[in-house]
């Protein structure tokens, strides 16, 4: 079972590269993922729950990834 409040705790250091099927597409994507406070355009306090709201690095905008859907995680940069 994959660790939510870790994944938590890195998106809001830094750059975490997310591995996640999609609802819609059954598809798997690998985005790059954060909550630092450098990039989010809101700030709110990220709680435990089923999804996550995150800010796509790449294409610049907040999304939210169900939990249940994500496959693996992997830190690229902290940024704090």
């Amino acid at each position: 079972m994959m660790d939510s409040d870790k994944l938590i705790e890195l998106l809001r250091e830094g750059i975490v590269e997310i591995q996640f099927r999609s609802l819609k597409s059954n598809k798997t994507h690998s985005r790059e993922y954060t909550t630092h406070e450098s990039f989010m355009p809101l700030k709110f306090k990220q709680s435990t729950s089923d999804k996550l709201i995150c800010y796509d690095v790449e294409f610049k905008k907040l999304e939210d990834i169900d939990v249940a859907t994500i496959e693996r995680y992997v830190p690229l940069q902290r940024l704090s």
